[in-house]
């Protein structure tokens, strides 16, 4: 059994020590024996902050699932939505194109439709000592929200855009929807993040905590196995772990 984590053996000894500190007589053998209250104060006390961060380490493992088939949903329906509209766009360039429209015209709504999404530049070594950069897409769910929030915004501030789009089912309130449907997606996208960070430190605190009372329950252990009581013999039992 794991002793990284909150478990039976964890708890047992924290039982283990609240009983000693709890009855006078055994107290008294431990005390004589050469152990302290304090020796028995940080396995209670690191038994208890483990116990705790194993709750709300379970309690973020909830939330953060929630937080995840929220944003992961709201995502995928965001991006069918956002293809539709781009798909449209295709069509409505091909239109003003076909009717003569010039350059000017044109040219933003080539932007909107080019992909933007944030480039960042990879260096890896070639042969010898040659670095080779080369420019990849960000593909995180956040770059992609931001470009699309960006293009839905770009549709809207284009006048010449309204009528061609909503001839073919784009309408304003369309493209506003997308719009912000896209800036909301980032404050759910945070707090997933912030809820995976909320886990993470709770597992380092459950960790820690066990491996505190470990280190300190190692260290006296023959001093509670000197102690004559069959009440304590049971409980020594109840918290044995592989090695003494």
């Amino acid at each position: 059994m794991s002793l990284e984590a909150y478990n039976p053996i964890v708890a047992a000894r924290t039982r283990t020590a609240e009983f000693i500190k709890g009855d006078h007589e055994v107290l008294t053998q431990f005390t004589d024996l050469g152990g302290l209250a304090s020796d028995l104060d940080v396995i209670i006390n690191q038994g208890h902050a483990a116990r705790e961060a194993n709750s709300g380490q379970s309690a973020a493992a909830g939330v953060t699932a929630g937080a995840v088939l929220d944003a992961d949903g709201a995502f995928t329906a965001l991006q069918h939505e956002y293809k539709a509209v781009m798909a449209v766009l295709r069509a409505v360039h091909d239109d003003l194109e076909d009717g003569g429209a010039n350059g000017e015209v044109l040219a933003p709504i080539e932007a909107i439709l080019a992909d933007e999404t944030a480039v960042h530049v990879k260096v890896t070594k070639g042969e010898g000592d040659k670095r080779i950069k080369k420019a990849l897409k960000r593909v995180s769910p956040e770059a992609v929200r931001a470009e699309i929030e960006k293009d839905a915004g770009n549709m809207l501030a284009d006048a010449s855009l309204a009528a061609p789009l909503a001839a073919r089912k784009v309408s304003a309130e369309r493209l506003t929807k997308l719009r912000d449907d896209a800036s909301a997606l980032g404050g759910r996208l945070t707090t997933k993040t912030a809820k995976k960070g909320e886990r993470k430190a709770a597992t380092a605190a459950e960790r820690a905590a066990v491996k505190a009372q470990s280190k300190k329950w190692a260290a006296i252990y023959r001093l509670l196995a000197a102690i004559d009581d069959t009440r304590l013999e049971e409980l020594l039992g109840q918290a044995a772990a592989r090695a003494k």
